[in-house]
Order: structure tokens, then C-alpha cells, then sequence
């Protein structure tokens, strides 16, 4: 059962980093706004690592004998760790070429650039 959980929240998790990376897509193409995106991926970005935990703790639970071999457990749990990493960096990338600069060449009288 745990197993079979396991499995289920790893396609949930994957799921999820697919529906982000599409929104991510779209923002970066600028067929939604970057605040609209911005605002869909932080929640959809959660509920991803609440399954990576899930998965992580179903599968190889501290204290009990783990459902996969190690060599597995460590590449696919590696795999969501870095396909998470490369969207909050392009969500950093994105930060700085939409937000950063268009609020850098606008002084609203107060003296700080």
C-alpha cells in the first residue's frame, strides 16, 4: 500500500512540476502577465514539494526497511530536487528581466533610484 502511495504522489509531484513549468512557460513568452504567473506558480510550486515529502517519507521512512533500493530512491528524488531547482531559478531569471528592470527606470520623486 505504501508503495503504491508512493508512486502516486511521485506522479502527483511530477504533475504538479509540469502545470508550473507550463505557467512558467507562458510568463516567460508573455502570453499571461508575470504577475499572474508569478502568483499561479507559488501555490502549484507548494503543493509539488508537499508530494516530494510525501513520496520521501513513504518510501523510505526513517527508522523502517525502504520500499525501493537506494540507487533509485537517490536518482528520482534528485530528479524532482533539481527540476524544482531550475524553475525557482528561472523564476529568479524572470524576476530580473521583468520586474527589476522596468522598476529601475522609474523614479517616483523619491530620490532613490
Amino acid at each position: 500500500m505504501r508503495k503504491a502511495l508512493g508512486i502516486i504522489c511521485y506522479l502527483l509531484m511530477l504533475a504538479a512540476d509540469a502545470a508550473a513549468l507550463y505557467y512558467t512557460y507562458r510568463a516567460y513568452t508573455q502570453k499571461i502577465s508575470y504577475d499572474l504567473g508569478l502568483l499561479i506558480f507559488t501555490p502549484v510550486f507548494i503543493v509539488s514539494y508537499w508530494f516530494s515529502t510525501f513520496f520521501a517519507q513513504l518510501i523510505h521512512p526513517l527508522g523502517r526497511r525502504p520500499l525501493i533500493n537506494r540507487g533509485l530512491y537517490k536518482f528520482l528524488y534528485w530528479l524532482s530536487s533539481a527540476l524544482s531547482l531550475a524553475l525557482i531559478g528561472f523564476w529568479v531569471y524572470l524576476f530580473i528581466d521583468r520586474a527589476l528592470y522596468v522598476n529601475i527606470g522609474t523614479n517616483n520623486g523619491s530620490g532613490v533610484i
